[in-house]
Formats: structure tokens, C-alpha cells, sequence
């Protein structure tokens, strides 16, 4: 039904708003009684003022019943049956399920969409955003309730952008949860799970059991089945730094290697890769983490109450003081996300 029926009755209505307004006809507009105005007494005008009255307010309630119903009608399309989203195939056969389709589909929740050889789709992401699926991947609507968005990603590449208010759009990983700070992001997972996430605008919290990561735009973060994100960086660093920092994310390295990694990395350390550094501020063993907090102070000094014992012990107030000064965006973004998220669960 186009929805302009509702406001100026153009277009093919809609059957239940027919309905509705045949049941609320009697109410309409009745021609006036002809009435002598030299003799309407002062009691007559006072009914006729009422009935005018109570005739406004039954017309009201018509109009709200009849917008009720085509907003109603609005929603239903928009969510779908189930709560599904509409995808749309980029190229070639999408399929959603078992059921191959081309031009446009509905990813129920539950469902997955899966893309083959040469095959891209787009999922409309309830009117916040929309989501590009890369061939060969496979992607399940997981949640369609306002708040909680979420996909899984269980292999492949998507492109995600989204302008829903911070912690409304999430990706499961077989690895990681990618949650969205207000960005655009591609996130790429691997057959065996391992998987990559690249900032474009914005940026991306990647969690996993309590292993937080923070990816701000240009930057990319690996993750990896059983342990977690690893450490965000800047493509651009050096290929001792990035082997360093792989080493130390997801390799089980005895303390003197741990320690070299560590050396390595701030030796090439520039001013941009201070993100990396607050994140090695956490991840480093104590022995390591004045060091890290020396070379990090170099480029960002600690703002005034975060002190080098405060950091030592991992105290989160001082360290979200910190990343604020870094001008990556600000760490209540996501601490509030967090709390709402335990309150609900």
C-alpha cells in the first residue's frame, strides 16, 4: 500500500485500513441541522457546542486508529517476518537458507545467507545501516531487536556501515565479537576461525571473554580462535614490528622472548602507533610495563592523576583517562555500551 493513502487517500488502500474505515463512517461528516438563529436559546447553543465538541474528539480518535494501523503496516514491512532484514543480491545467486534468490530476499533471524564463486549481496540493517557480503561467505542473523543488532560471520568478508548510535551493531566471530562504535569496517574470517578487522571510520571494539581491543580508523587488529583480538596497529609499521607484535599476541613465547618482542616494537615505535602502545600496556608482563609506559609517555604524556604505579597495577580509570588524550574517541563510549550490556544480562 503506498503510504501517502494515508495522509492525502492517493494510491490502492490497504484492506484492514478499509476496514477500519468503514467501521468509523458513522462518525464522519453529517450535513448541519438548519436551525432559526433568532431563536436558538441559549441552551441549544451550549449542546450544539458540545456535540461539536465530542464529534472533534471522536474524529481524532479515527485519525489515530487509521494512523496506527498504517504506521503498524510500516513497521511490519520494514522488520519482516521474524524480524528479518531485507538483502538484496549485488551479483550473481545469493542464497538465504536453501533457497537460492536473485534481486531481492528476506534474511529471516535464524537464517543464514550464504554467497558462492563470484556472488555478492546486501543486507539492510533495519534502517541503520547496511552491510556488504563479499563472495564465498557465510553470514546468520543472529538478533533483529532494536539495540542488539547482531550478525555472525562464520567465514568470509563483509563491509560494514552503520549510523546507529554506538553498541547497536555487533558481529560474531567464531573468534572475537566486533562491536560498533559508530563506523565502517571491513572484517574478514578465515576456514579455521582466525580473523581481521579494518577500520575505514570511526572505530571498532573487538572483544572476547573479557580481552578488550580498540581499533580507530586506518588502523586493523587480527583475532584468533581461543585467545582473542590481538593488538591494534597501523598497517604501515615495520615488518619487524608487526611480526614482534603477532609474536606477542598469539604465540606462546617464554619471558626473555616476550621480552625481546617488546623491545623490538618500541624501538620502531613512531607517535602514531601510541594506540598500540596503551594496548601493550595491559598485555606486556609487569617487568615490561615500565618500559612501555616510558616510550608511550614520549608521544602522549599522562594526563594529570594517571601515574606510572597506577598503570603498573592496571587501574581502568587512569588507563581510560589515557586513551581519551590519545583523541581516538572517548572510552565512556564504550564503558557505558559495557554497563548497559551487564545490566541486561
Amino acid at each position: 500500500m503506498p503510504e501517502d493513502y494515508l495522509w492525502d487517500r492517493t494510491g490502492r488502500p490497504d484492506p484492514e485500513v478499509e476496514r477500519l474505515e468503514q467501521l468509523l463512517r458513522p462518525l464522519g461528516h453529517a450535513p448541519a441541522v438548519p436551525f432559526d438563529s433568532e431563536i436558538l436559546t441559549a441552551d441549544a447553543t451550549r449542546r450544539r457546542g458540545s456535540w461539536r465538541s465530542s464529534r472533534a474528539v471522536l474524529y481524532a480518535i479515527a485519525a489515530t486508529l487509521v494512523a496506527a494501523v498504517g504506521a503498524g503496516w510500516m513497521v511490519a514491512r520494514s522488520a519482516g517476518p521474524r524480524g528479518g532484514w531485507e538483502v538484496s543480491a549485488l551479483e550473481g545467486v545469493p542464497t538465504i537458507g536453501s533457497r537460492a534468490f536473485a534481486g531481492d530476499g528476506r534474511l529471516p533471524v535464524g537464517s543464514w545467507l550464504e554467497t558462492g564463486v563470484a556472488t555478492r549481496a546486501r543486507i539492510a540493517v533495519a534502517g541503520v545501516g547496511r552491510v556488504d557480503v563479499d563472495p564465498e561467505s557465510r553470514v546468520r542473523l543472529s538478533s533483529a531487536h532494536p539495540g542488539n543488532y547482531r550478525l555472525r560471520l562464520l567465514r568470509g568478508t563483509m563491509h560494514a556501515v552503520i549510523w546507529a548510535p554506538p553498541g547497536q551493531f555487533f558481529v560474531d566471530t567464531p573468534s572475537s565479537t566486533a562491536v560498533d562504535l559508530g563506523c565502517a569496517y571491513t572484517l574478514r574470517v578465515a576456514d579455521d576461525g582466525s580473523g581481521l578487522v579494518e577500520v575505514t571510520l570511526g572505530w571498532v571494539g573487538f572483544e572476547w571473554q573479557g580481552r578488550e581491543s580498540f581499533i580507530p580508523a586506518g588502523a586493523v587488529c587480527a583475532t584468533r580462535r581461543g585467545i582473542g583480538p590481538g593488538t591494534p596497529h597501523y598497517p604501515d609499521v615495520s615488518s619487524a614490528f608487526e611480526a614482534a607484535l603477532a609474536a606477542l599476541d598469539f604465540e606462546p613465547l617464554s619471558g626473555p622472548a616476550r621480552a625481546d618482542a617488546v623491545t623490538t616494537i618500541l624501538a620502531s615505535a613512531r607517535p602514531t602507533d601510541a594506540v598500540t602502545l596503551w594496548h601493550l600496556l595491559q598485555r606486556v608482563d609487569a617487568r615490561d610495563r615500565d618500559r612501555v609506559f616510558d616510550r608511550l609517555s614520549v608521544f602522549v604524556p599522562p594526563p594529570a592523576g594517571v601515574t606510572r604505579a597506577g598503570v603498573r597495577e592496571g587501574r581502568r580509570e587512569m588507563l581510560d583517562r589515557w586513551w581519551d588524550d590519545l583523541g581516538l574517541g572517548s572510552m565512556q563510549v564504550w564503558r557505558s555500551w559495557q554497563q548497559g550490556w551487564r545490566e541486561e544480562h
